[in-house]
């Protein structure tokens, strides 16, 4: 089983954005995080001002959904420090993923208590800056210790994996078949996917991803998929807690990938990471 950064794929339980994989080092997520000041700075120079809200934060957050506009929200409060370090990291990140906004978000304000109780912010460390994705999905953030520009733009998801959000934020499993028009194993791989989505009875959704698609490759190297040297369809059962249950490299079993989903994933490693995986 391998489970990915919670803030790529836990709506939220990242406050502390801890980060982990439990098939790989528990710590590699921190040696990740060193910040890339140079960038930050030369592209401060071209960003949006800052729109500051309190009480209309969430007025903030509907318009920039309706707007099909990502949302760097930098969470504030009593006793915060260096919010305006926090604030210039936004900033950066905003000049690097330009279809986006930046708003403030006092956690004490009474008016943001919906908020702080949806995003779980009441005992965080603050200041922090939060990702929420175009089509209104909390995807992620970092606390400032850890906050860099680019890592928080990266945080903002494609559009495959925000239906990967979608799915997770509904309490659905996400079958997911990465493949390429011209691979021949593709068609039947999406025949079995669907099978296995049906099976599960409107407890998840099928979700495909063209390996040719530029927009995904940050999706693909989050699950260590190489779309050079791989020939044939990968499918990835995510299950309603945002864990990859399983894997399959090969033609999928449709059994095997509805019982990924459902098993719970404790620790070590699961079905994902065999040598079976959830194929044939």
């Amino acid at each position: 089983m391998t489970i990915l950064k919670k803030w790529q794929l836990l709506t939220l339980l990242l406050v502390n954005a801890v980060t982990f994989n439990a098939c790989s080092n528990p710590n590699a997520a921190n040696n990740k995080v060193d910040a890339n000041n140079n960038a930050q700075q030369k592209t401060e120079a071209t960003q949006q001002p800052v729109q500051k809200g309190t009480s209309g934060v969430q007025t903030e957050l509907d318009k920039a959904k309706k707007a099909g506009k990502a949302v760097f929200v930098v969470v504030t409060g009593t006793g915060a420090t260096d919010t305006d370090k926090a604030t210039t990291i936004a900033k950066g990140a905003n000049g690097i993923y330009k279809n986006a906004i930046v708003i403030q978000m006092n956690r004490d304000d009474a008016a943001n208590a919906s908020l702080v109780a949806e995003w779980r912010l009441a005992g965080a460390p603050i200041p922090l800056i939060l990702v929420i994705s175009s089509k209104g999905q909390p995807t992620g953030g970092y606390v400032l210790a850890q906050a860099t520009a680019e890592n928080i733009a990266a945080l903002v998801p494609s559009p495959k994996l925000e239906e990967v959000y979608a799915a997770i934020a509904s309490s659905k499993h996400a079958i997911v078949v990465f493949t390429k028009k011209s691979f021949v194993d593709r068609t039947e791989v999406i025949k079995i996917a669907k099978d296995a989505v049906a099976k599960l009875n409107n407890e998840a959704v099928f979700v495909e991803v063209d390996m040719d698609d530029s927009k995904e490759n940050g999706f693909m190297n989050q699950l260590r998929i190489d779309k050079l040297s791989t020939k044939a369809s990968v499918t990835v059962v995510i299950n309603k807690q945002g864990q990859v249950a399983g894997t399959s490299t090969t033609v999928p079993d449709a059994a095997k990938l509805v019982a990924a989903a459902k098993t719970p994933v404790r620790g070590g490693c699961g079905p994902g990471c065999g040598p079976a995986g959830c194929g044939r």
